[in-house]
């Protein structure tokens, strides 16, 4: 007589893909449609997004907190990011630093550009340190290279071959600072920590 082989109910032969949960400024699309990408990429990651509209640092930080189930996620090798803009605003500046005590209580990652999120893309064409007074002048020393952009289309294709030039000019302005004393967010213009999360997806590509 032969002996059924019993399954043991609850056992997973797979593991879980670790969430990356992201909380972004909810008055555009375009960081959305750059990271949803990376979910295409055979990797451990896989992105979800925190539910809100807000544009406050503060707001998107408690989204990201309330997205994900602290701190039993985190155990399981989740990771939490507010992502976010300076937008050369002082008046923005009192809910950045609300926003940076929060998540450091919380235990999410906190990832700004300053002065706003296509530093990012500019980065994957040119290196500079020159500052920028407001973010039009950004999109305007972006259309040098990516003709006729607009916010809240997708780039991704265009952008994604120059990746990791972006990575390193990235780092390379995080260090000019750095050597310069420029210690507060609202300081480092320009920069961006966008490659923190990025390198989650492409740094075992690049070795």
């Amino acid at each position: 007589m032969r002996k059924a082989k019993q399954k043991k109910r609850g056992h997973h032969t797979r593991n879980r893909k670790k969430i990356i949960w992201i909380g972004t400024e909810g008055r555009n699309k375009t960081e959305r449609l750059y990271f949803s990408h990376f979910n295409q990429m055979n990797t451990k990651y896989v992105i979800h997004f925190a539910k809100g509209n807000d544009t406050d640092p503060y707001k998107i930080a408690t989204a990201v907190s309330a997205s994900m189930g602290l701190p039993k996620d985190r155990e399981k090798g989740d990771r939490a990011f507010c992502v976010f803009d300076t937008d050369v605003d002082p008046k923005k500046e009192k809910n950045i630093q609300n926003a940076l005590s929060y998540c450091k209580k919380q235990g999410i990652e906190t990832i700004y550009s300053n002065p706003c999120f296509e530093i990012w893309y500019l980065l994957h064409y040119t290196y500079s340190t020159r500052a920028f007074r407001k973010n039009e002048e950004i999109l305007n020393a972006l259309m040098k290279y990516v003709q006729n952009y607009q916010k809240n289309q997708d780039y991704f294709e265009i952008l994604f071959p120059n990746i990791y030039t972006a990575i390193k000019n990235a780092k390379r302005l995080e260090q000019y600072h750095a050597e310069n004393n420029h210690t507060e967010e609202m300081t480092c213009n320009p920069s961006t920590q966008i490659y923190k999360i990025v390198e989650l997806f492409v740094s075992d590509q690049s070795k």
